[in-house]
């Protein structure tokens, strides 16, 4: 009987062994479903499958372009597209907090 750590722990250590190739992910994710669905029968808690797939999902658009994203850069704008009174702020911000 497979523990629900183990196979998690397997799928994220796959996950992080990933080149930065688009392909792989989506490899990846099949695989991990598809390990998931035949697994599934082993765990002790019905809702494992579940959260599962949320995490597979989630782990996959993490990765969607192939490198890793960094969802704050990712939603954020340069600097120089700020309004004046934004950039005189955020520069008093930065003067108050690292001088």
């Amino acid at each position: 009987m497979i523990l629900e750590v183990e196979f998690f722990d397997e799928i994220l250590e796959e996950f992080l062994g990933l080149d930065n190739r688009l392909y792989e992910n989506d490899l990846w994710k099949s695989y991990s479903i598809i390990k998931l669905m035949r697994t599934s029968d082993e765990f002790t808690d019905n809702k494992i499958v579940e959260e599962g797939l949320k995490i597979i999902v989630s782990l996959y658009k993490f990765k969607e372009c192939g490198a890793l994203l960094d969802f704050y850069e990712k939603e954020s704008y340069s600097i120089h597209e700020l309004a004046e009174p934004e950039k005189t702020l955020l520069g008093s911000i930065l003067m108050a907090e690292f001088i």
